[in-house]
């Protein structure tokens, strides 16, 4: 029975998000001045054999270096189809896959670097999430979270994360409260952690279990 809920939790996030692929770069578009710059940062940790779930359309690709081996993948078909599209566009090698972020298609210890960009706000069971990632991350392999968070700020968190999650959780899952930065800590070594806003975002570099040279 608890199988059977979990793939209907599952099917529903992906077609809500196959749904609305077509504007969803719309919607994100009045917080790309914000957001890019963030998303370039987080990228440029980002070493060796790496994976980024949840790429979505692909925001994150204009910024990883041409020495990056780059596996990415998503939940949503219809994302991936325009993220493909983004990569053909600047000329970059992927190799793309549509799987969910707690059953990872990878062998274990395979990655040096994995990416997760604006992804655990969403993913309906986040712990599963890190338990895979730490299995296909390498021993020392660098792991890169640049995540909506709760807020350090009890009146952001009431005024102004709270009725965004009235509106995205409907609408595409999101839940803008999620303490991100607390569940890497139960999973991994946090050797870099950036508040931006209050904590609203979070940049979290860590490592599996090693020490971390930045």
């Amino acid at each position: 029975m608890e199988v059977c809920k979990l793939l209907l939790v599952f099917f529903m996030y992906r077609e809500k998000y196959d749904r609305i692929a077509g504007f969803y770069e719309l919607l994100e578009k009045p917080l790309d001045n914000v957001f890019n710059p963030l998303r370039e940062r987080a990228i440029s940790f980002a070493k060796g054999r790496t994976l980024e779930i949840g790429i979505g359309t692909g925001k994150t690709l204009h910024y990883y270096p041409q020495s990056v081996e780059l596996y990415a993948v998503d939940g949503s078909e219809k994302m991936l189809e325009m993220a493909k599209r983004r990569a053909k566009e600047l000329g970059i090698e992927v190799k793309f896959g549509v799987t969910e972020a707690e059953s990872l298609p990878f062998p274990d210890n395979y990655f040096d670097t994995v990416v997760s960009s604006f992804v655990f706000c969403t993913i309906p069971n986040p712990d599963k999430a890190m338990d895979e990632i730490k299995r296909v991350l390498k021993p020392g392999g660098r792991i890169i979270f640049l995540e909506h968070t709760k807020s350090e700020s009890r009146i952001l968190n009431y005024l102004f994360l709270l009725p965004m999650k009235l509106i995205l959780k409907p609408l595409l899952d999101d839940d803008p409260l999620r303490e991100t930065h607390k569940l890497v800590r139960k999973y991994f070594e946090v050797e870099k952690e950036e508040r931006y806003y209050k904590g609203i975002v979070r940049l979290i570099v860590a490592r599996n279990n090693a020490s971390l040279d930045l």
